[in-house]
């Protein structure tokens, strides 16, 4: 008997260790691979130092750990049990509302004003230094506009957690989306303001504003707003801008980033909130001379600027998103984490029109530096 029970437990003790292994194969054959941004850890370097300071067993623990077999589908497993039975978010940054909606936390936090939202003081500075901004390009024959765009929580706060709301700190203050409209009404400054065009077809818009999968607005709703954004800009600007329309299509698939934050979950359980649509964009023949666009803002571009930039409305363009950078060819990008690292002069001499996207969470971070960058060196603009 007690042998028996040893064998039990060496076969046991084997298969934990085959473990590995065995999700490897599976994870192959079914080409099961992890979503999102990662970061390899390095090969440790064996030397006397690192041994005794401790960190050569650090790098080994990290490396090991990256390394391991099977690693993507033992935590596919682990986040498809914990979101099944649990009914919890795997990834921290991920919140799952009521209805299965998906929300990214910091959109909650700032919308829901559990983080402090812009002071006015700080709004009025900036709306300063745009205006700054604005009268120096102007001087060079250029123009200057700023889009602002909206998160998912404000037309989805139904299906936010009571928790966020039990836990506002700072309900007596205006939104940061209030508070830049209220002191912009004290500029001249271009604005469109997809937010105030979105609330007058949001009742009667026959597809989804927001996917439950996706952080980003929809491909019917971008667009839509980009066609109006279009004739907006035919009316400001001294360049021409022709007309645009849709046809929605329905997809088996999301399209890219319709379910970008149910990626980041690294599910075995497919996108849930068909149908999907993918947007078709047309335009009218362009006429007279096309403007060079430089633009600065967020992902939310991506659904909107890059449809007109395919579509011709542009005779080149500098399109910057996060960190990358897209010269005459949405293809290809390179990266850059300091404005010091771009020829910001020649980029902005270059331009016809420049554009100053924002999403209403990141007003307190408006344009990812470039607007401090610029008024700590304002020879950019000369």
């Amino acid at each position: 008997m007690k042998l028996f029970r040893n064998i039990l437990m060496i076969l046991g003790f084997t298969g934990i260790l085959a473990m590995p292994y065995f999700f490897d194969r599976i994870g192959s054959r079914l080409g099961i691979s992890l979503s999102g941004v990662t970061e390899a850890a390095a090969a440790p370097q064996f030397t006397s130092e690192a041994l005794m300071d401790g960190s050569l067993q650090s790098e080994l623990d990290s490396y090991v750990t990256e390394e391991l077999p099977g690693r993507d589908v033992m935590i596919k497993v682990r986040n498809q049990s914990i979101f099944s039975a649990f009914e919890k978010s795997p990834n921290q940054n991920i919140v799952i509302g009521k209805n299965d909606n998906l929300f990214e936390d910091e959109y909650v936090c700032k919308y829901e004003k559990i983080y402090p939202p812009a002071e006015e003081a700080y709004v009025r500075e900036l709306c300063d230094n745009l205006t700054f901004i604005r009268d120096r390009l102007s001087e060079s024959g250029k123009e200057m506009y700023i889009f602002i765009t909206p998160t998912k929580v404000r037309y989805y706060e139904e299906d936010v957690p009571d928790r966020f709301k039990a836990g506002a700190a700072f309900t007596d203050m205006p939104g940061n989306y209030e508070i830049f409209k209220e002191v912009l009404s004290d500029y001249d400054l271009k604005v469109y303001d997809s937010i105030s065009y979105i609330d007058t077809i949001k009742d009667s818009f026959p597809y989804r504003l927001y996917h439950r999968t996706g952080t980003h607005w929809s491909w019917p709703l971008g667009t839509q707003v980009i066609i109006d954004m279009a004739a907006w800009l035919d009316e400001e600007s001294s360049f021409s801008f022709s007309k645009g329309q849709m046809e929605c299509v329905e997809v088996p698939e999301p399209v890219y980033p319709d379910a970008d934050i149910f990626d980041s979950l690294n599910l075995f359980l497919d996108p849930y909130d068909a149908p999907y649509y993918q947007a078709n964009f047309t335009c009218e023949p362009h006429e007279g001379e096309r403007p060079r666009l430089f633009c600065r803002g967020g992902s939310f571009m991506g659904q909107s600027l890059t449809t007109l930039i395919r579509n011709g409305y542009f005779s080149g363009f500098t399109y910057v998103e996060n960190t990358n950078i897209f010269r005459d060819d949405l293809t290809s990008f390179e990266t850059f984490s300091d404005y010091s690292e771009m020829d910001l002069a020649a980029e902005l001499d270059a331009a016809d029109i420049v554009i100053f996207e924002v999403n209403e969470a990141h007003i307190p971070s408006m344009g990812f530096g470039i607007i401090e960058y610029i008024m700590e060196h304002p020879e950019v603009l000369s």
